[in-house]
């Protein structure tokens, strides 16, 4: 389990390097992708394939909005490489395989995992960067409110 975790973290650095996140940022964003991989790893056999992947995109994405306040970065420098280890890219490929194969009963059932997988990654960001959107909105609305009682 260790092994894999720390494959997430180096697709996760790797992929940092590709998309020229700053070097001093590398790090954070290979923690923040093991870490989902991590998570993905430890909830599948609990929460299913599908609930596994959306905790873990909401982990990465938690990870990715308390680094960009702390360190003055962007959001997006670490949840692009850190969501990089839980897209379903090998399950596309195997989907794009069956149906070249004529096996579209397996290449639909596939399709359809792929699609749903690729949702729960999506949703697991859109909640938590609404979450975190909702809450910096009301931070900045009550210290406007003091500011003009001042």
């Amino acid at each position: 389990m260790m092994i894999q975790a720390a494959a997430g973290f180096m697709s996760a650095a790797a992929f940092a390097c590709l998309y020229r996140v700053p070097r001093h940022q590398i790090i954070r964003c290979g923690l923040v992708g093991g870490l989902g991989w991590l998570v993905l790893l430890l909830t599948g056999d609990y929460l299913g394939e599908i609930g596994a992947m959306f905790l873990a995109s909401a982990v990465v994405a938690v990870c990715s909005e308390i680094l960009a306040r702390r360190v003055r970065q962007p959001v997006i420098v670490f949840l692009v490489p850190g969501v990089i280890p839980l897209v379903p890219g090998g399950r596309a490929y195997l989907t794009m395989l069956s149906f070249l194969r004529n096996d579209y009963v397996k290449g639909l059932e596939l399709l359809v995992s792929t699609i749903f997988l690729a949702g729960a990654v999506a949703a697991g960001i859109i909640l938590v960067s609404s979450i975190f959107r909702a809450i910096s909105r009301t931070k900045h609305r009550k210290e406007a409110v003091v500011w003009r009682m001042r």
